[in-house]
Order: C-alpha cells, then sequence, then structure tokens
C-alpha cells in the first residue's frame, strides 16, 4: 500500500482539528472532524484496494471507483453545506440545496448500479468541480460586496477553507483540461506522473487552509476569554 502526499495533508488537518476540538465546538468546524476522518478512511480504503486487493481479483473488478463515488458524495455535501452557510443570497442557497441533493444522488445511484463505468463518474466529478467553483466565486463576490474599510480577509476563518475549495476546484479542472499534454511528459516527480503530482499539491491546499481556519478560531476565542 502507498502512502501518498494527500493521505498526510488530510492527517494534518484532521490532527489539527483534534488538537483545537474545544475551540471548534459550537460551530460548523467542529464537523470537519467527522468530515475529515471518513475522507482520510476513504482514501486511505481506495489506496488499499488499488495497490493490494485489486492484485487478486479480476481485471474488471480492479477498479476502486466505488469507493471514490462516496468520498466524492460526501465532499460534495459536506462543502456545499459550508459553502450554504457563508453564502446570504437567499435564491442561492436554495439552488445550492436542490442541485446538491440531485448530485449526491447521482454519485449514490451510480455506486448502486454502474459503479465499473468509469466515464459516468468523472463526469460528474467535472460538474462537481465547476459546482464549487462557482459557489466559491458567489462568496468572493458578497465578501468584497458587503466588506467595509478596514476589514481583513486574512482574518476570516471560512475565507481560508474556501480559498482551499477554490484552488483545489480550479487547479484540478485546469489538469483535467490538460490531462492530454500532461500525461505525455515522461517527467515523474516522487514516483508519481506529472499530472498525478499536480492534484497531490492541489491537496495541501485544500486540506492545508482549514488548518488555518482552525488556528485563527483558537485565536478569536482566546481572545474573548481574556477580555
Amino acid at each position: 500500500m502507498r502512502i501518498e502526499m494527500n493521505h498526510i495533508a488530510e492527517l494534518i488537518c484532521l490532527l489539527a482539528a483534534l488538537w483545537n476540538y474545544k475551540y471548534l465546538k459550537g460551530t460548523i468546524y467542529f464537523y470537519f472532524i467527522y468530515y475529515l476522518a471518513f475522507v482520510l478512511y476513504g482514501e486511505l480504503g481506495a489506496s488499499y484496494f488499488k495497490y493490494v486487493l485489486s492484485l487478486t481479483l479480476k481485471p474488471e473488478d480492479r477498479n476502486n471507483m466505488h469507493i471514490y463515488l462516496w468520498v466524492w458524495a460526501v465532499m460534495d455535501a459536506f462543502l456545499s453545506y459550508f459553502l450554504y452557510t457563508e453564502i446570504r443570497n437567499v435564491f442561492v442557497r436554495k439552488l445550492i440545496t436542490v442541485f446538491t441533493s440531485l448530485l449526491v444522488c447521482y454519485f449514490l445511484f451510480l455506486f448502486f448500479f454502474f459503479k465499473h463505468y468509469v466515464e459516468p463518474c468523472y463526469y460528474g466529478f467535472v460538474v462537481e468541480t465547476f459546482y464549487l467553483i462557482i459557489l466559491c466565486c458567489i462568496y468572493f463576490y458578497e465578501l468584497f460586496l458587503h466588506s467595509e474599510e478596514g476589514d481583513s480577509i486574512w482574518t476570516l476563518p471560512a475565507f481560508w477553507v474556501i480559498a482551499g475549495i477554490f484552488i483545489f476546484f480550479t487547479g484540478t479542472s485546469i489538469s483535467s483540461v490538460m490531462h492530454g499534454v500532461l500525461k505525455n511528459f515522461s517527467t515523474q516527480i516522487m514516483g508519481l506522473p506529472l499530472y498525478s503530482f499536480i492534484a497531490q499539491v492541489l491537496c495541501v491546499f485544500l486540506y492545508g487552509c482549514p488548518v488555518v481556519a482552525f488556528i485563527l478560531l483558537r485565536k478569536e476565542k482566546q481572545a474573548r476569554l481574556f477580555n
């Protein structure tokens, strides 16, 4: 079994959430503990299936997409809900509820009926990618619209989480578009093809930015206690 950069990033983020447990209680950030634990468990399971279990199976059963369908469903549900709590526009919030439900149902439908077909799974992930990018852009627009002079976005925990989401999914969409070009490069970094290494680096942003958010929440609550 191979331990990859995304596993390490997820573990560090989970440990950071557990370390700041008492400061996250009572906020939506508390649920990052369950979310990160599930994603790490799913990713490790997918890696174990790919490098260990699949070797004992028939070629048509070696695809680990059935695990990633659950990871993507939970990721879409949780990140969409997080953005839902930060976006102010009522109409957009209603659209988030409807579209997220449809996308999660799509992933679960594929799991139960078409999990061996790779292309429909990736189509769903591509839709999820652009959907979350759009929601991030709406958040940034509202943040710019309602910010006042003297306000610092760098002290907002939600900004860091959503910035990580935006960087990850934007980078993923660009590398997916350029996959045909990137796969032709013979260069390998840390034993990974270039396009796989880019995805690993993007995971550092996705799971590294919430760590900053947890630290900011800790400082914010400590400052309140001292005051």
